[in-house]
């Protein structure tokens, strides 16, 4: 039986309460994001199954899926002009570090920021696939109440402030990041720099889609999917997700 708890927190306080009750074959699946709550909660409760990476979406990216989606929607001229795939995705990944950076800060210095509100795919300079920097800190300033400033954020994007840990799965997937920051990112890619697409035809939910549907046999058949597999393969198996 599998059904959702509808937050992160909420299905940690379930998974952890059923485990506290005595229940067997619970499997809580969460994102991992940007903080600690999830790794401090594997320590103590092994039945919290976080996805690797932030997310399942940056997940199935850094494995093969990425890489096909970019072949298959993309041009395969443009992408070997540009060095291949592996050189499109890292240019891509390159683009997604000060986003990654600033939400590390965001959650160690609670500020609140609304990165849902900003457009990241506008705050990508679409002829050279680059992120602009100051453009995107100041969107991200103006859409938050308690936002520290233009100046300090754009210092934590490039680094020059550096947060007390950086973000990672301890699994090994890498690079860190949201993968529908990677899916915006993409999009954009595939409007010019490696693909001839319209920005309609590529929208990150469409992408998602594509995505998730592309890695159904490579999530059952990963080390992740099996070690799940593991936690649940019993008589009456129960999984918590959000």
């Amino acid at each position: 039986m599998y059904f959702s708890a509808g937050t992160r927190n909420l299905a940690i306080e379930a998974s952890i309460t059923l485990s506290g009750w005595g229940q067997k074959s619970i499997a809580c699946v969460v994102d991992r994001d940007f903080d600690d709550m999830v790794q401090k909660s594997t320590e103590m409760h092994p039945e919290i199954h976080p996805y690797e990476n932030a997310d399942l979406e940056a997940m199935l990216i850094v494995s093969r899926i990425g890489a096909d989606m970019l072949l298959e929607l993309g041009s395969i001229g443009k992408i070997e002009g540009k060095g291949g795939a592996t050189a499109v995705i890292s240019r891509i990944y390159e683009i997604l570090e000060p986003v990654t950076r600033l939400r590390r800060a965001n959650t160690e210095n609670e500020w609140g920021i609304a990165f849902d509100s900003v457009d990241l795919a506008s705050k990508i300079d679409k002829r050279e696939m680059q992120l602009k920097i100051h453009s995107y800190c100041m969107a991200l300033h103006r859409a938050s109440c308690n936002s520290p400033g233009v100046k300090t954020l754009e210092e934590y994007a490039t680094g020059h402030l550096a947060t007390k840990s950086q973000p990672g799965c301890p699994r090994g997937s890498a690079p860190y990041f949201r993968g529908r920051d990677f899916l915006a990112a993409l999009g954009v890619a595939l409007c010019g720099f490696c693909g001839s697409k319209r920005a309609q035809s590529v929208p990150v939910d469409g992408l998602e889609e594509s995505l998730r549907l592309a890695g159904s046999d490579e999530i059952r058949n990963s080390a992740w999917g099996m070690d799940l597999l593991s936690l649940v393969r019993h008589e009456h198996p129960q999984a918590l997700n959000t």
